[in-house]
């Protein structure tokens, strides 16, 4: 199977986070056979762009989104952070009409909240480097 990954985050605010836990995930599941591309939008300047260029050069068959946060964590003001999110399924949507997979620690913290507004077809909680592969396991 086909496999897109991909880091929403792209909040540069104090440290900049690798996206270790969605690496653990594209390990996981090319170990599992399956052929992963793995898209970090960190430090993407035009996002709807490579995910436009991504989804059609690689057609995958499923796309996992990872949501690190779900505000910036400042008291005044607070920014939501998931409007964001929706951009970039909206950006998928509009290229692919495959299933998307929310994850990450953004999503397992509030994961019925986010699946809600996110409007995608379902989320795996906790460690997706677990149950992700075995979710979708090949039968070649």
């Amino acid at each position: 199977m086909r496999v897109l990954l991909i880091s929403a985050n792209t909040e540069q605010t104090n440290m900049l986070p690798l996206p270790l836990g969605l690496n653990c995930v594209a390990v996981a599941t090319r170990n599992s056979g399956h052929d992963v591309r793995f898209l970090d939008l960190l430090t993407e300047k035009d996002t709807e762009e490579v995910l436009k260029l991504t989804i059609k050069s690689f057609n995958p068959e499923i796309i996992g989104i990872s949501i690190r946060n779900i505000d910036d964590q400042t008291m005044t003001p607070p920014r939501f952070l998931l409007d964001q999110v929706k951009e970039i399924i909206g950006e998928c949507r509009n290229v692919s009409d495959v299933p998307i997979v929310l994850g990450g620690p953004g999503y397992s913290i509030f994961p019925v909240s986010a699946l809600n507004y996110l409007e995608v077809d379902m989320g795996i909680q906790g460690e997706g480097e677990i149950v992700f592969p075995d979710a979708f396991r090949s039968n070649t």
